[in-house]
């Protein structure tokens, strides 16, 4: 009798159990499913790393980003608590024994009663720097600059090899007009100092997510560019693609940080002392940009200048360092400078990366300068640099158009032209010292150095960044096709973004090397758009050289036609070669509808 009992207990819990289970599957497989239920694993040895899809909202397909180590055939198991239900290319999964292979394009997974389409992208060459948020969240990193939470960090070489893990004491996001971008940009402070730029360790490093920079290839290349004409202390950085917290969040440029210290810029600026090692930046007049800056003063000239070391200045060293700038700013102003307080070389080849690279921002803002407290004999010397944030040079075409300066012209002098509240540089370029050694520094390093870009190093940056630069211009939709839903063209439009820094880079050490080494005559010629509008009316001429027509003026109700010279009244042909005696053009319109 017990025994019956027992049997027919058991076979009660049996298809209780059986009931549980297929109430269970049939729930589950009408459950729909989410992302976030969604993630692949790969193990390697006794690494674990786990990624998460993204959604493209525009096609609606899910993108899942490797990174370069991830070998064509690599496998990972799919991990969907809670579903019984999965499938990789209509074949069944079990939930234990479910590893895959990534090939690379479109897949189909089956998680419960949901199907996605998956598209499998890698990269390649790069390393990838994997963090994990102490919260899992980026929420309250970018919900104010400065914010920071601690976390961990590892970074992966694209061999395998783990170049550096630990812990990260903070990571903060940062930037000015970057901040306000999608894609932010980061600080990173490890909590024990490695070296991973191959430049010895540190324990701070920058995120540029070089967002308004389509070709993502500008602060490098300005970078590389300087420290090859011999800047000092010009950043280190090297391409990563960024995962934070399991999900891929583009191609960012891990750089050195400009900071002050053994590694980077080597003054002691921690003395109490009045004359000590001072890093200062030249800064907007704009309120809200002032408003941040814990200590800075205003030249009589109207010059802002923030003290970033000392962090904590006192009132007699920034009397002390306003009283330098302040004599270097009269005597630059009167013609002279004191080659004893002020490093002419640094000066020169700072003057001479703004130029080159047309900067939208010289001498406005990220502008560095250092005074190291010991320089010969012991007397304290400033020093110009290091270089920092270019996303604004070299023709960058996101640059609005509707500034009174065309910046995506190679010609025309810029750094050193007479700017409101900013003119150091014009009032240094006045100065013959002045010319003299920047001239000389560009012949002799300048020169060489944009030639070994333009030869070499512009193509190197393009093979080494290209595969992960698809998967950033696919994650932030770089050139907006999803948004227009045009077909997607990286190839072409890729290249075309490193095609026109080689081809701007070119043409504007053709028009510097006519003004400073051939002495050809440089005049503007002005454009009058009579009751017309345009933004910008003049073109830079060089003497032998065709002028470069504008950009077209605006009328309502009118279509332009035509410029006339305004002393002959002659329409004017742009492949007339320019002979070095200015004139001006005014625009003939014609009635709209009438061409």
């Amino acid at each position: 009798m017990r025994t019956r009992r027992k049997i027919v207990g058991l076979m009660g819990a049996v298809l209780l159990f059986c009931g549980y289970m297929g109430v269970r599957i049939w729930w589950d497989v009408r459950q729909p499913a989410t992302l976030e239920d969604i993630t692949f694993v790969m193990e390697d040895g006794e690494n674990i790393r786990n990624l998460k899809l993204w959604h493209n909202y525009y096609n609606n397909k899910e993108y899942l980003f490797l990174p370069s180590f991830c070998g064509p055939g690599e496998a990972a198991s799919i991990c969907a608590d809670g579903f019984w239900k999965m499938g990789w290319d209509g074949e069944r999964q079990g939930r234990r024994e479910n590893e895959v292979v990534l090939s690379e394009g479109e897949h189909c997974l089956e998680i419960g009663n949901t199907a996605f389409t998956v598209v499998v992208m890698r990269s390649a060459r790069v390393p990838a720097l994997f963090v994990t948020t102490a919260s899992g969240s980026l929420s309250h990193i970018e919900a104010e600059k400065g914010n920071q939470e601690p976390g961990l960090y590892e970074m992966v070489d694209a061999d395998g090899t783990v170049i550096g893990a630990g812990t990260i004491r903070n990571l903060k996001s940062r930037g000015n007009s970057t901040f306000l971008e999608d894609k932010k940009p980061y600080q990173m402070t490890l909590e024990d100092s490695a070296d991973l730029l191959g430049t010895g360790k540190q324990d701070r490093y920058i995120l540029l997510a070089n967002r308004m920079d389509q070709s993502l290839l500008r602060n490098r290349i300005i970078y590389d560019l300087a420290a090859d004409m011999g800047l000092a202390y010009s950043p280190a950085s090297r391409f990563v693609d960024l995962y934070i917290n399991e999900e891929y969040r583009g191609s960012y440029q891990l750089s050195e940080k400009v900071e002050t210290g053994h590694g980077r810029i080597d003054i002691d600026t921690d003395t109490k002392q009045t004359e000590t090692g001072f890093l200062i930046t030249l800064e907007y007049s704009y309120e809200d940009r002032l408003a941040e800056a814990e200590h800075y003063f205003t030249t009589e000239n109207g010059q802002n200048v923030e003290i970033k070391r000392p962090g904590n200045p006192t009132p007699a060293q920034m009397d002390y360092i306003r009283d330098v700038f302040q004599d270097a700013e009269d005597g630059i102003r009167a013609g002279r400078i004191d080659e004893t307080r002020i490093d002419l070389t640094s000066f020169a080849g700072k003057y001479l990366i703004e130029e080159i690279g047309k900067n939208l921002d010289a001498m406005y803002t990220s502008q560095y300068f250092y005074q190291d407290a010991a320089g010969p004999d012991n007397a304290p010397v400033l020093y110009a640099g290091p270089v920092w944030d270019y996303d604004k040079t070299l023709g960058n075409p996101v640059i609005e158009h509707t500034r009174p300066v065309d910046f995506q012209e190679p010609r025309g002098i810029y750094a050193a032209a007479l700017q409101e509240d900013a003119s150091w540089w014009y009032d240094l370029y006045q100065v013959p010292a002045f010319q003299e050694e920047m001239i000389r520094v560009y012949r002799d390093k300048g020169i060489p150095a944009v030639e070994r870009m333009l030869d070499e190093n512009i193509d190197l940056y393009r093979d080494e960044i290209w595969d992960s630069a698809y998967m950033d211009y696919i994650r932030w939709d770089t050139f907006e096709d999803f948004k227009n839903g045009e077909a997607l063209e990286f190839e072409t439009e890729f290249q075309a973004e490193i095609d026109n820094i080689r081809m701007f880079l070119e043409l504007r050490m053709e028009f510097l090397s006519d003004i400073w080494l051939e002495g050809r005559i440089y005049d503007r010629i002005l454009f009058d758009p009579g009751e017309g509008e345009m933004y910008v009316t003049y073109v830079d001429a060089v003497e032998g050289r065709t002028l470069t027509a504008p950009r077209k003026p605006r009328l309502e109700g009118y279509v332009f036609d035509h410029w006339v010279r305004k002393d002959t009244k002659k329409p004017y042909d742009f492949t007339e070669v320019y002979d070095g005696v200015p004139f001006t053009l005014e625009a003939v319109y014609i009635e709209a509808g009438q061409e």
